[in-house]
């Protein structure tokens, strides 16, 4: 329609969908001892919570240098 505002698009980057990856379960052996299995089990959970916390922080500055930083 003539005098009707028109919709900006803006393509906005995969990056912080690339930072969300899933953390594989680490694997476990016949013999594995307790502890080696513990330990690798907390090595994923912390890579898993390095990637939340990566992809915050992505989408927080996307959505700065988008200017729609709305607080959900």
């Amino acid at each position: 329609m003539p005098g009707s505002p028109t919709v900006a698009t803006v393509q906005i980057p995969r990056d912080c969908e690339l930072l969300a990856s899933t953390v594989p379960y680490p694997a476990v052996s016949k013999g594995q001892g307790a502890k080696v299995s513990v330990a690798r089990h907390r090595a994923a959970l912390g890579q898993a919570n390095g990637n939340l916390v990566a992809t915050r922080t992505c989408q927080k500055q996307q959505r700065q240098r988008f200017g729609r930083d709305v607080v959900e």
